[in-house]
């Protein structure tokens, strides 16, 4: 087996990941897997120009904020993590095609091209792990205080992809575990949204995160997945952060919603 290099981040680099409001009161776990379009400085912007990562294949536009924002109006803490999807897809688990992409919608990924063994495993040890670990130790913390808390993951999609468009203003995302989906999807859909059903993406293939930590614990959990143009400036993302904690206010007071169930 090839030698793991020391390190993949240096003192210059940000975090692997970044916690907002730890010590949140609400049994409710925030995360943000697509926050950020940050790139080590070892990897060299991976061969792209930078207008590249002003993109949705670099990050979720508009997601960070509104995850960021939705932490301080739910009093809950939120897990986001620290760099681009392009280096490493948290949201993807390690090995799988996706997971350090070699080209995205059409681009090319030049630092990703035949990438040895050994630097994709630095990249999961460095990158993907103090993410996960961190939900992990959040959701624990949450636990420990007492009911088990809700997971509740913020993504956001392109109207436009390839050839194809997307209609949605919003999208739910969910596996089995209706108690929040499915609510959400009502909610939403009577303030006049068009709301996809597991559209564009499906959370029975595309929600590694949402099945790590809250499927597998058998933990409430959903996606929401909203229209990049629609989260494009301050205007957007704080309509949206007032949307989603006017629903999820609601939703969170559902008896039952707090119990360890599997589906």
């Amino acid at each position: 087996m090839d030698n793991i290099p020391h390190a993949l981040l240096s003192t210059k680099d940000p975090a692997a990941f970044e916690t907002v409001n730890e010590n949140g009161a609400c049994a409710l776990q925030l995360v943000c897997d697509h926050a950020s379009r940050a790139v080590p400085d070892a990897l060299a912007k991976l061969g792209l120009e930078d207008a590249q990562f002003e993109r949705h294949i670099a990050y979720d536009i508009g997601a960070a904020d509104v995850t960021r924002q939705l932490a301080g109006r739910l009093d809950a803490q939120a897990v986001l993590a620290g760099y681009s999807r392009l280096v490493i897809d948290v949201n993807r688990p390690p090995g799988h095609p996706e997971s350090i992409p070699e080209t995205s919608d059409e681009t090319v990924i030049p630092g990703n091209l035949g990438l040895p063994e050994a630097d994709q495993r630095l990249r999961v040890s460095d990158l993907f792990e103090p993410y996960h670990d961190a939900i992990h130790e959040a959701l624990a913390h949450l636990w420990r205080r007492g009911a088990p808390p809700a997971l509740f993951s913020i993504h956001s999609f392109s109207p436009e992809f390839g050839d194809g468009h997307r209609p949605w203003d919003v999208g739910v995302l969910w596996n089995r575990d209706p108690r929040i989906a499915q609510p959400l999807m009502k909610k939403l859909s009577t303030l006049g949204l068009n709301v996809g059903d597991n559209l564009p993406y499906s959370g029975l293939e595309l929600a590694y995160t949402l099945n790590l930590h809250g499927a597998a614990a058998g933990l409430p959990n959903c996606v929401a997945e909203i229209n990049q143009n629609q989260v494009r400036d301050q205007d957007g993302i704080d309509r949206w952060t007032g949307i989603l904690t006017g629903v999820l206010q609601e939703i969170l007071q559902i008896d039952g919603l707090h119990q360890v169930q599997e589906y």
